[in-house]
């Protein structure tokens, strides 16, 4: 580049004391850098001036600037600082000058906070060595005497433009070495694949100044390289074509897996215009850089047109460090993303797991060996209060309130041998309703560096066993009624007997003797004994409804005579209060007595639990209010709870100890005075006692 020449004012010939050695003008000019060095030579001896811009214009790659003044030299200093232009890479600073000390000027300069880094060699005649020495004192980075010689010039300034331009060169690198770090910090810090290459390809033309960047990966089904991501100056993106395998710069890196820089693409046998640059854009140097992950390569890094000049050895190294910083960004980005799918895979499975559990009507729940729970299904959570969390309690203490394990716990069994584990658990709720499980506990394989735990799953078994029971007692009560047809068929016989003698003996006995009152004795004796076979075969037989005109209180009379011994056994006092002249109502008089009997049998038991007086008062009457007759059973006992009262007449439920009941008698009764469509109430208080009400239509 030919050195630009500012004009100065008109000047003598050349000193020629002061150019000795002179250096031929065809000699080429000596390029220090990218760019022509930029000096300024401030000079108040217009003639030296110009002898030191010939000289240099002819031996440097430079544009020169002369300032004669103090004044001037700021000028052009300041000057030098707009946008637009470049700034100065070299002062020549005369020491005199017709308006200050070039002292001064070096002294601006190195006070200037744009300027104090600029190069600055002194020219002085050396009128003192005091005056020497406060020069560079004052920050000079050279001086020379005059007179001087030409190659002593050429020297002292080239020297200073290769410092100055190494310093440069080092002020840049040290600047993309931090845009590199900057970069590379970016990319790691992004998890998402897509984030991570437009981070790359913008990181490319930022730290190496390029028109293009651009990322391939390898995808096997179509066996070639694709360009997911690429940048250029232009508003559009750069399209690239699929680089087939074999076809390209692009693929040998890619199967030779060693990075290229390219100055002149079309001189490479290899180059391919089609694969290697996008559509409509030439491409004049790269830099091409394989990408590796889990230690094979899985696409190429790739800079294109650097905007000034060739790309240099050192942008090269840069280039290569950074397709290393993406290698491990997309290696990092691929196993997050990886990660994050097997963690949502594993949390669809344990979604899809937790709904089957949730959806088993059994509780379930996960205990440690310390027993605390870890996971529990919704079931067992419906148990608990709401609100209330039982993860990390211990599973006795939230779930039983117990301070100790339970007694028949099988878990610990079940953690020490690796083995299923049964036992059952049988409990009493408020309502007495008891809750019969059958509970499984099953160990959880794991490392022996793990905490072991065991699934634990409580199967509610209490319908099944109460169906067992019921069974059961169907069977004895079908053989308490073949015993007791069994027994009346052979007491009626004797009773046959004893009652014909009886009747016989009174014919032939006189009305006023002694005897004939015996013998009326053992007559009513034996006919009560015959009711009572009867009674006993009537309770044995099943009978279906045979509605019939029904006397309620003899109905009621018939069935405390069943039952008067069990009564009277217990200490109950029975009041009956039944009102005379009752009106008749269409019953199944069999089914009405086993109601009475039923009631008046809880009555007993309810009683048995009081001290002091036992009653039972037995009424009927015609109800005005309602036109029905209302039968009514009422004791002292001990009453019941509301919780009891709302399930006295479902099927099973017993307040009494096991094998004391089967939870039958009330729910049979309920169902009776249905068929007869009457109704059947409660009235009971603990402490207080318990009233039974039967109302029953009048016959038509």
């Amino acid at each position: 580049m030919q050195a630009s020449v500012v004009p100065l004012n008109d000047c003598g010939p050349s000193d020629p004391t002061t150019m000795t050695h002179p250096i031929p003008s065809q000699s080429p000019p000596l390029a220090l850098g990218a760019e022509p060095a930029r000096i300024l030579v401030v000079e108040d001896d217009a003639q030296m001036a110009r002898m030191v811009q010939s000289l240099l214009a002819s031996r440097l790659d430079c544009q020169i600037t002369v300032a004669n003044t103090g004044q001037e030299a700021r000028r052009a200093l300041k000057a030098s600082l707009a946008p637009e232009a470049m700034p100065f890479d070299l002062v020549l600073l005369d020491m005199h000058l017709p308006d200050t000390f070039g002292r001064e000027v070096l002294e601006w300069i190195r006070g200037h906070a744009r300027l104090r880094y600029t190069r600055v060699i002194i020219l002085t005649a050396l009128t003192s060595k005091e005056e020497l020495i406060a020069a560079l004192s004052a920050g000079a980075d050279d001086y020379l005497t005059k007179p001087f010689l030409q190659q002593e010039l050429l020297a002292r300034v080239e020297t200073t433009l290769r410092s100055h331009e190494m310093e440069k060169q080092l002020e840049m690198q040290s600047r993309q070495l931090a845009l590199l770090s900057q970069i590379g910090t970016r990319m790691v810090a992004k998890r998402n694949i897509d984030a991570v290459l437009d981070e790359a390809v913008d990181g490319v033309r930022l730290l190496l100044n390029t028109e293009l960047g651009a990322i391939f990966f390898y995808e096997g089904r179509h066996q070639g390289l694709h360009c997911p991501r690429a940048s250029s100056s232009s508003e559009e993106a750069p399209v690239f074509s699929v680089v087939p395998l074999g076809y390209g710069l692009i693929s040998q890196v890619f199967s030779e897996q060693t990075p290229l820089r390219v100055d002149r693409p079309e001189e490479w046998p290899a180059f391919s215009p089609s694969f290697d640059a996008p559509r409509d854009i030439p491409v004049h140097n790269m830099l091409l850089a394989p990408l590796r992950a889990k230690q094979k390569c899985i696409g190429v890094l790739v800079a294109a047109n650097r905007r000034e000049g060739r790309f240099s050895e050192s942008e090269f190294d840069l280039f290569k460090t950074l397709a290393n910083a993406v290698s491990h960004a997309v290696e990092n980005a691929m196993l997050f993303s990886h990660t994050v799918q097997q963690k949502r895979d594993l949390m669809r499975s344990r979604d899809r797991l937790q709904a089957v559990i949730d959806g088993i009507q059994h509780p379930i729940y996960t205990v440690d060996a310390s027993w605390q729970v870890q996971a529990i299904n919704q079931s067992q959570l419906d148990e608990l209060p709401a609100g209330e969390s039982p993860l990390g309690q211990i599973c006795h203490r939230v779930f039983f309130g117990r301070e100790l394990p339970c007694p028949a716990c099988a878990v610990p069994i079940a953690l020490e041998q690796g083995a299923m584990a049964r036992w059952s658990d049988r409990s009493q709720v408020e309502d007495h309703q008891a809750r019969e499980w059958e509970v499984t506990a099953y160990p959880i394989p794991a490392p022996r560096t793990e905490r072991r735990q065991a699934v634990v799953v409580w199967e509610d078994v209490t319908e099944e066993r109460r169906l067992e029971y019921s069974l059961l007692q169907a069977g004895k009560m079908a053989a308490i009624g073949q015993l007791a047809a069994g027994v009346a068929h052979e007491m009626n016989n004797p009773l046959s007997v004893i009652t014909a003698s009886a009747q016989m003996l009174k014919v032939v006995t006189d009305e006023a003797s002694e005897s004939y009152e015996l013998v009326d004795l053992i007559d009513q004796a034996s006919e009560r004994a015959g009711n009572v076979v009867r009674e006993l075969l009537d309770f044995a037989r099943q009978k279906e409804y045979q509605f019939a005109e029904t006397d309620i209180n003899e109905s009621i009379r018939q069935a405390l005579t069943l039952v008067s011994y069990q009564l009277q056994t217990a200490g109950v006092q029975v009041d009956l209060s039944l009102t005379d002249d009752l009106p008749a109502t269409t019953a199944s008089a069999e089914h009405l007595k086993s109601v009475w009997i039923n009631i008046m049998i809880n009555a007993r038991d309810a009683l048995e639990g009081r001290d002091g007086e036992r009653r039972l008062d037995i009424t009927t009457r015609l109800a005005p209010e309602d036109g029905q007759l209302h039968v009514q059973f009422r004791d002292n006992g001990t009453g019941m709870s509301a919780s009891e009262r709302e399930h006295i007449f479902e099927p099973f439920y017993t307040t009494k100890e096991p094998g004391q009941g089967t939870g039958l008698g009330l729910s049979t009764s309920h169902r009776i005075i249905e068929q007869h469509t009457g109704e059947i109430e409660v009235n009971s208080e603990p402490g207080e006692g318990t009233t039974f009400v039967i109302r029953l239509p009048v016959s038509a």
